[in-house]
């Protein structure tokens, strides 16, 4: 479920109905609206005021205060008023984070794709054949991306990512279940 903000200068919003107080974004208040929010939607209205960018459509991933990647998804509302812009926030799909994730890490775009691969379960010689290098080559990445990471296995891999920037997505549907609301991510049941 998403939520919907509109965000009418100077820096007043008002919620839609899918809005709540668990939308817990950092350094969010009653009154005050997360920096985020107030960031994307800057974004939004120079994207629109630009010609030459495509749409004045924006996107930031930010990390709630619960510990569950958020998407908000920005874009300038034409009308005759004041400007204003339309701000969907909804919980980050796992394929929207993954990139951050890599980012956050440093790792080079080879250290990406043997990092994807091993959490994917592919042994050295799958991923030396997938990538068309050597074995050795691959082992090499792999040690990077430990140094990088603070791991020192392909099983601590897999948990560090699981555990910091998943495992939390997961413990909100499992408080979604028990309270009887949907699951995020999942398909609807009904």
């Amino acid at each position: 479920m998403s939520c919907s903000t509109e965000l009418i200068p100077p820096r007043t919003a008002r919620l839609g109905p899918n809005c709540s107080t668990r939308t817990r974004l950092p350094d969010g208040d009653a009154g005050r609206l997360p920096s985020a929010v107030l960031a994307v939607a800057g974004r939004a209205m120079r994207a629109a005021e630009n010609p030459d960018e495509p749409s004045g459509l924006t996107l930031s991933r930010v990390l709630s205060r619960t510990g569950i990647w958020i998407v908000l998804h920005a874009a300038r509302l034409i009308d005759d008023g004041a400007p204003r812009v339309a701000i969907i926030i909804e919980p980050a799909h796992p394929a929207r984070i993954y990139p951050l994730l890599m980012a956050a890490y440093r790792l080079t775009e080879r250290e990406q794709d043997i990092t994807r691969l091993v959490l994917q379960g592919a042994s050295t010689a799958q991923i030396a054949e997938e990538l068309t290098v050597s074995t050795h080559t691959v082992q090499q990445h792999l040690k990077s991306v430990f140094d990088k990471t603070g791991v020192r296995s392909r099983r601590e891999l897999a948990g560090r990512i699981f555990f910091t920037h998943y495992e939390p997505r997961f413990r909100d549907n499992e408080r979604r279940v028990v309270d009887g609301r949907p699951m995020r991510g999942g398909p609807a049941l009904g």
